[in-house]
């Protein structure tokens, strides 16, 4: 598996996880301490994932412009 298909899967997968976390908080199933620790968790990992999405692409760019 290419590592841009890997950080395709982990960006669907946050996002999926994010409204999870979203709807459980809102419909108060958890406290509001555990949901903002989870928005926060899965909130790192997938912005890492935005920069490194958002470099490569730009790194793609460049190349075919040189």
């Amino acid at each position: 598996m290419t590592t841009a298909r890997k950080l395709r899967i982990l960006n669907i997968a946050s996002t999926v996880l994010l409204m999870t976390v979203v709807i459980l908080q809102s419909t108060q199933l958890i406290s509001v301490f555990w949901g903002m620790a989870l928005l926060v968790l899965i909130g790192v990992p997938t912005t890492v994932v935005w920069v490194i999405l958002e470099r490569r692409q730009g790194a793609e760019k460049m190349r075919g412009e040189a």
